[in-house]
This record gives structure tokens, sequence and C-alpha cells, in this order.
């Protein structure tokens, strides 16, 4: 017989997790919810002139909510975002031990939050405070979510760390040599991080650094590591735990953004349309108007990958969905390994091609225009594209390692009527931008609503198809934006210990030209995509970059698009690039022969980069057109 204690844990286990993923359900209702609010606002606006007063208000209590209701669950499914580097290389028991270590941490950061958010949901029905807009309401009900998903975000932690304690325990009983590098391993993480936090009193910068790097290097998910490194940072400069009082706050304003909720809006359209079959459509289109060229399948790939990220806007997503359909094809006809794996992983530019999560996020960091952000990317993605096709087309010449596909005009006309829906969907978002017609969160909400119009017309929807869309949106969304709450912590450290200031003051009287601290800037973005995810590479480094610019004479916008070309590179370069291991997942094949075939995309990406820098005009040219237009 089961023991009392035993069974009574257990089902104490089924219902954290069972509210958990009823709170990741629940954000992705909600911000479905808002995409339709949303839409409903434009039409009413554009069609009848009569703009809704309630839309604006709650899409951004929603997004507050959605991001904090779905972190437990992005942690009971264990996918929020890791720099597994390190600990990937690691014995199991070691790697388990830095994982319960790090959830330890994940434990402290939630009972900050949660503790601090709680005494602004007191603070604030006590003093009978509202909001300020056309929709009033008591802040209470928004600072409400602090202490529910934070209490719900803990009691998840600390259940994922019950069982991996129990697992921990039985692979020391098995391999009790390996205890001794399970404290080695352990002692060189909590050394680490005291010396981060000695030098975070005595050399901020350094121990700023140092944390992060431990942190992020130790496993800790990255959100967290960096907020975990902006509340030390905070405690040890300005006022202990008062100063924590800030934490809150800090969140509030990064989520009461009507322009990140395009992130999550765009995230959700995009997971509706490739799990609806979209993306297969697309490359079937492709492949039967060009596989008759040299190279043919291959360029397939790479246009069918463009197309899908001219609706999906993140990378990985669009390596998956176009890998398994793609890569089958590409090996039975012949094609390279390398080539079949570089088409896919490097021909997937989600984050470039707008829309694009990476340049809302870069233009919510920089206080410039995503609508020009994603017209300077126009070109430069076009000419990125070009380069990939060029190169497919003479390797494939040289090597005679493909087999032409032909098929009659009648296939091909009903291959693009099959996909004419999904070709569409950008066509829609981004016109509707440049026209006016809606902002870009506006066109982020339509494209869902359009994305699931799409697939009840195909037939591709079912109830629970919708609930799995609903859940993975909700997962993606709120693990993107909880690294964007990590980094506005950190951010904020940073800007009130004057970093930035003190780094252009530091490069105006150092003596360097400004080439050589560009191409600094360059190789640093270079050694951090080997080690680091996109996001989290822009989130670090664009509060400290930013005040540089005008010292450096670099444009905004053009490094905007430059800062995207790397993150893409990041995302295909050893040995942590996101695009391989969703390959490699696919394939099952060596991480080094995947990552050989995309080499030469990501030289290429290289040189694009350097180009747009020396040639800023190429960048620039569409938003001048458009502006004057």
């Amino acid at each position: 017989m089961e023991p009392f204690n035993s069974k009574y844990q257990s089902k104490a286990v089924n219902i954290i997790d069972l509210f958990s993923l009823g709170f990741g359900t629940v954000a992705g209702a909600a911000i479905f919810f808002v995409s339709i609010a949303a839409t409903y606002e434009v039409f009413m606006r554009k069609c009848f002139d009569k703009p809704t007063v309630w839309v604006f208000e709650a899409s951004l209590f929603v997004m507050m909510w959605f991001v904090l209701l779905a972190a437990s669950y992005a942690v009971r499914e264990r996918r929020q975002i890791v720099a597994d580097i390190l600990i990937s290389r690691l014995p199991e028991s070691c790697s388990l031990a830095l994982g319960i270590a790090a959830n330890v941490l994940a434990l402290v950061f939630a009972g900050i939050v949660g503790y601090y958010g709680s005494h602004t949901c007191v603070a604030a029905y006590q003093g009978n405070i509202t909001s300020i807009g056309l929709l009033q309401y008591p802040k209470w009900i928004l600072y409400f979510v602090f202490p529910l998903t934070m209490g719900m975000l803990f009691l998840q932690v600390f259940r994922n760390i019950l069982p991996d304690i129990k697992l921990l325990a039985a692979l020391k009983k098995d391999l009790g040599a390996q205890a001794i590098s399970i404290v080695t391993v352990l002692f060189g993480f909590v050394a680490g991080i005291a010396i981060g936090v000695y030098f975070i009193y005595v050399a901020p910068v350094t121990g700023i650094i140092i944390l992060a790097l431990c942190f992020i290097f130790g496993g800790v998910p990255v959100g967290f590591a960096l907020g975990m490194t902006g509340i030390i940072g905070m405690f040890a400069n300005f006022g202990e735990f008062q100063s924590l009082t800030m934490v809150p706050i800090i969140i509030e304003k990064t989520l009461h953004n009507f322009i990140l909720l395009a992130v999550p809006l765009f995230i959700m359209g995009g997971v509706i349309l490739s799990k609806c079959g979209i993306g297969e459509r697309i490359y079937d289109m492709a492949s039967k108007w060009s596989g008759s060229f040299p190279g043919g399948l291959s360029i397939a790939t790479i246009m069918a990958c463009a197309l899908v990220s001219a609706m999906v806007g993140v990378s990985t997503a669009v390596a998956g969905a176009i890998g398994l359909i793609a890569i089958p094809q590409l090996l039975a006809n012949k094609y390279t390994k390398e080539l079949s794996y570089g088409s896919v992983a490097g021909g997937a530019l989600g984050v470039l091609i707008p829309p694009s999560a990476g340049l809302i996020v870069y233009g919510f960091l920089t206080n410039t225009s995503v609508a020009t952000l994603f017209a300077a990317a126009f070109v430069p993605a076009a000419i990125l594209v070009g380069f990939f096709c060029i190169y497919v087309f003479f390797s494939s010449i040289l090597t005679g390692s493909y087999q032409k596909v032909s098929f009659t005009i009648k296939q091909k006309i009903t291959a693009t009527q099959n996909a004419s829906l999904g070709i569409l969907a950008p066509g829609i978002v981004l016109g509707g931008i440049y026209t006016g017609i809606f902002t870009p969160t506006e066109a982020a909400a339509v494209f869902v609503v359009y994305s699931m119009l799409t697939a009840i017309i195909y037939r591709q929807i079912s109830w629970e198809k919708f609930i799995d869309i609903l859940k993975e949106s909700a997962l993606l969304g709120s693990s993107i934006m909880m690294i964007m709450i990590g980094a506005m912590i950190l951010a904020h450290l940073v800007a009130h210990l004057r970093i930035p200031r003190q780094l252009a003051e530091w490069i105006v009287t150092s003596g360097f030209s400004h080439t050589i601290v560009i191409a600094c800037l360059l190789l640093m973005y270079v050694f951090l995509g080997m080690f680091l995810d996109g996001l989290a590479i822009t989130v670090l480094t664009i509060p400290v970059i930013y005040p540089l610019m005008p010292v450096l004479g670099i444009d905004v916008i053009v490094f905007g698009v430059v800062l995207m070309v790397f993150v893409e590179m990041a995302l295909i370069t050893p040995p942590v690039g996101l695009n391989l291991f969703m390959v490699q997942a696919i394939t099952k094949d060596d991480l080094w022969t995947v990552a050989k075939g995309n080499l030469p995309f990501a030289l290429m990406m290289f040189i694009v980069a350097v180009i747009l820098l020396f040639y800023p005009g190429i960048s620039l040219w569409l938003p001048e057109i458009l502006s004057t237009g």
C-alpha cells in the first residue's frame, strides 16, 4: 500500500501541475481575446469612425496578466530559455545538481517579486488608487497578478525540484564516486556567485558581468538570471531591501506596454499557421516553381523559409516548420546533408524579416519606430536571401549533388492557389502598417484573426488543436517576455549606475578611432552569438550600446538591422545555435554535420552586416521613400 504521506504528496503535485496548465491555457485564451478586441477596434475606427474607449487599456491589462500567468506553465513544461552550453556537457548528476541550484534561484526571484508585489497590491487597495486612462479600474486588481502568479510559480518550481532531488540521490547511490564532482561543480557555482556579489559592492560593473555570466552559464533560465543580477545589484547599491520595492513597478512598466504586446500576438499568429499546415502549402508551391533549376529544391526551401518568416517572426519556429517538410525531400533528391541543413537553418530569417519579434524588442529598447525598423529590414533581408539562392545555385552546379524535379503549369498554379491565403498574410499585415490602417501591434492582432480564419477555411482547425495553440502561444510568448522582465530590472540598475555614460566618456577620451570601436562591437556580437540566445544578446547589450551610437556616428535604425543579422548568425553558429539544435532534433544527425552546412550561410550574414554598416543607405532607402511618399 502506498504510504499516506506519499499519496497526498502525489495529489499535491498533480494539483500544482493542473493549476499551472490551467493558468497557461487561460493566458493563451486572454491573448486571443486581445487579438479579437484589437481587430474590432481597427474595424470600428476605420469603417465607422467610432474608436472604442476600452480596448487599449484592456489589452495592456491582459498583457501583464498573460505573461505572469503563463510563467508557471513554462516552468512546468521546462521550456524556459536556457543557455545550456555548459550544463549539457557535464555528467548527468552534475547538470542535475546545477539544475536544482538554478531552481532555488528561481524560487528566490518568485519570492521577491511576489512579496513586494503583494505590498504594491495592498498599498493600491488601501490608497484607493485607480488607473489613469479612458477605462478606469482599481489598480489593486492589476497588481493582484503578483501574489497570485508568483505564488503559483513558486509552487511549480518547488514541485520541479522534488523529483530532481530524488533522481540526484538515486544517481549518487549508483555512482558514488561522482559525489565529489557534484560537490566541486556546486562549490564552483556558489563561489562564482559569491565573487560576483563581492564585486557588486566594490566594482559594480565587474560584479554585474560576473553574476550575469555565472547565472546564465550555470543553467539559470535567462529571464531569472538577468532579474536576479539586477535585484542583487539594486540591493547592494540602492538602500538594500527598500530598493526592491521598485521591482514590481519595473515589471509593470515593462509589460504595460502596447509596443511589446505585438510580440506574443505575432507569436500566436505564427503558431496558428505552423500548426495548421500553411508552411507545408508554401513549401509545396515554392518547390514546384523552382524544382527544375540547379539546386531548385534547396532554393525552394530558402524561399519558403523567407515567406514563412514574414509571418512567424521567430527563426527557430520557421526552421522547425519548414525543416520537417523540406529536409526529407532534399535528401531523397540527392542533395548533400550540409546543403540541406544549411538551407533550412540558415534560410530561416524570422528575426530579420518583418514582422520580427527581435525588431519589436529593439524598437522598445531604443524608443524607435517599429514600422521604420520593419521597412529598413526589407532590402537587407532580400539581399541576404538573394546571396543564399546564388550560393545554392552555383554550389549545386559545382558538386552535381541535386536532382531536378519538373512539374506541369497546372500543378504549379494549383499549388499557388492552395498557398494563396498564407502568402497574403504578410502583405495584409505590412500593407496595413505602411498605409496607416493600423499600428504594428494592431497588425499583429489582425494577423492572429486572419491566421485563424485561414485555418478555418482550410479546415485545419479543431477544438483540440485550438487548445494546443493557446498553450503553445502562452508558453513561447511568456518565455520571451520573462527575459524582457529580467532585462528591464537589470537595465534599471545599469542606468542608475550611469554605466552607459561612463563608457561613452571613456570612448571619447580613449583615443581609439570609431572604426576600431565598431569592429570590437562586431567581434563581441560574434562571440556572444556563440553562447547566448539572440533575445538575450539584444536585451543585455542595447541598453548600454544605444547611448553610445551618437558618439560613434551609428544610425540607430541601421544598427537595429545589423544587430538582427548578427542575431540570425548566432542562431546558426555552434555551440549554442538554436536553429542548429532544431535541425539536429529533426534529423538526429550529429551537430558538427549540421553546423558545417551552415558555416557558408553564417559567413554571408557577416558580409551583409559589414556592408550595411559601410553603406547605411541600403537600409535607409525604403524608410525614406515611405516617409516621403
